[in-house]
């Protein structure tokens, strides 16, 4: 497979489309009598934190020319539907509104955003934004497609782990739109999400229960991460670490807690890691 992706690494004209876009989606919430486009930032925020995450993996992994313009198109777009969803319903929460993936798909359809790329590059990319938030892909999708949307799954959580990393650390209490509204509450706890921990598979966002079952649940992100690069990034970057260290030191997460942390300092600390 070919490495130097060249000239089919930019997508700077992409890139501008959708910085001017959100920009727009964000004027237009500024100006509504108790519009709050914080939340809106940060989504534009994303976007670019989780593309550069995108070439990171791109830049590691032997990809073709092709199959890197797919995942840094897909990257870029994932949450396209978010500024929309925003402004329609004032929340992230999918279940409250609508699902952010088909209505990204929906906006880049109208927007006629990929229809310059070649048609094979433009069916994945679509592919990729509407599967990106699913809790597992399906088997069966073609190559491409399942390529870019594990390497857009994968940049997606990895800065997940960064923003609610920083957020977590700092003073209480914490923004209720960052932690899903869950209560910070030390004795209370989701069976299903330590289960989850302690046989090693990704825990559910229906089973949390507190602020520290997402704490847990983030660091399960690990074993849903499809790359080496990904897989090496969520150890490095310390993110994870740093979350788990902040669960209760006493039942019932002490066991998860001490495992998991264990498991991701060895790797860190690894030499050939």
């Amino acid at each position: 497979m070919e490495t130097n992706l060249g000239s089919a690494s930019f997508i700077g004209d992409h890139e501008e489309w959708f910085a001017a876009y959100a920009a727009n989606r964000c004027a237009i919430e500024a100006a509504r009598p108790s519009g709050d486009v914080g939340p809106m930032h940060l989504k534009t925020r994303h976007s670019m934190a989780v593309l550069n995450n995108a070439r990171r993996m791109v830049d590691s992994e032997r990809f073709s020319v092709v199959q890197g313009r797919i995942c840094l198109l897909a990257a870029l777009y994932h949450d396209v539907g978010r500024f929309e969803q925003y402004l329609r319903f004032h929340t992230f929460k999918d279940k409250e509104s609508c699902n952010h993936g088909q209505l990204g798909l929906r906006i880049l359809k109208q927007e006629k955003r990929l229809d310059g790329e070649d048609p094979a590059i433009r069916k994945a990319v679509l592919a990729a934004v509407i599967l990106h938030n699913r809790f597992a892909l399906p088997e069966g999708l073609p190559e491409d497609t399942a390529i870019a949307a594990h390497v857009v799954r994968d940049a997606d959580k990895l800065d997940i782990l960064q923003v609610m990393d920083e957020h977590l650390k700092g003073p209480k209490p914490y923004n209720p739109t960052v932690v899903l509204s869950l209560p910070d509450t030390a004795g209370m706890y989701s069976e299903a999400v330590i289960q989850a921990a302690l046989e090693g598979r990704v825990a559910a966002y229906a089973d949390l229960r507190s602020v520290n079952d997402f704490r847990l649940l983030l660091g399960t992100w690990f074993f849903d991460m499809h790359f080496d690069s990904s897989r090496r990034q969520f150890v490095e970057d310390g993110h994870a670490l740093n979350l788990l260290q902040g669960l209760p030191d006493f039942p019932p997460y002490k066991a998860v807690r001490q495992g998991l942390l264990e498991k991701l300092g060895a790797l860190r600390d690894a030499p050939s890691y």
